[in-house]
């Protein structure tokens, strides 16, 4: 008797702890597959998806706007409402990178990517997304790690690509860590061609800063199809961009 109690126990509790935390995720099927050509960027965009940043450059060097887009489904089915803490409704309809060169009087997709484009886990955690933007041929995205309960740390982090050898290749990133308590930093600045880790250590106050270098050891650079998503790739041990 004490044993069918303890199951039945068991199940309930962990069906509580299911239902606390459970929120719908895209899967493979929730993610279209784009145009291969199109006359403007706009015509890339599936019917009831919206942009959540676009920016414009030329990206491989031919003197001719390229085009990228980041976009975000709007189902209502991903749409969740919730009496926990953080946002509500709880929205986590799936995104998708695009980028797109200009060749021969149309924009054709070169790449498409359904996980470098990361979305918030949990409603206390705000919209990691900030700013995708093309700087002297160079594809840079901005994203933010903060959450509302459970810590005091945040984080923000760059990502730079260039074109070349055909493909998007990772030549830099940075990650700015912040203790909001205690008004400590922490800046790391990898480039990955020179292999070279900038490490910059002080407080919001800019003062008492600390500059270190490292040797980072890879032997090839990152494209969207090998990179982690952003906040899981364990660059060093310990330490994830």
């Amino acid at each position: 008797m004490k044993k069918i109690l303890l199951t039945l126990i068991l199940l309930c509790s962990s069906t509580v702890i299911f239902g606390q935390d459970e929120f719908p995720m895209p899967k493979k099927s929730d993610y279209p597959e784009l145009p291969k050509t199109a006359a403007k960027p706009a015509d890339f965009i599936p019917k009831d998806w919206k942009i959540m940043g676009e920016a414009e450059g030329d990206l491989n060097g031919d003197k001719k706007s390229d085009a990228v887009l980041v976009i975000k489904g709007t189902d209502p089915k991903f749409i969740t409402k919730h009496e926990g803490l953080g946002e509500s409704p709880f929205d986590t309809n799936p995104r998708i990178l695009a980028i797109l060169l200009w060749e021969n009087d149309q924009y054709k997709l070169v790449q498409q990517s359904n996980s470098f484009i990361a979305m918030a886990d949990s409603p206390t955690m705000s919209e990691p997304f900030q700013e995708v933007k093309i700087t002297n041929g160079i594809l840079q995205f901005d994203f933010e790690m903060f959450l509302s309960a459970g810590g005091w740390g945040m984080s923000n982090q760059n990502y730079k690509f260039r074109y070349q050898k055909g493909k998007f290749e990772l030549i830099g990133a940075d990650k700015t860590e912040t203790q909001r308590n205690t008004g400590e930093m922490e800046t790391r600045s990898y480039n990955f061609v020179t292999g070279k880790i900038k490490v910059m250590k002080g407080n919001i106050e800019g003062k008492n800063d600390k500059v270190t270098w490292k040797t980072y050891k890879s032997k090839t650079l990152q494209t969207f199809d090998t990179l982690p998503k952003p906040f899981e790739w364990e660059i060093e041990k310990d330490y994830f961009l």
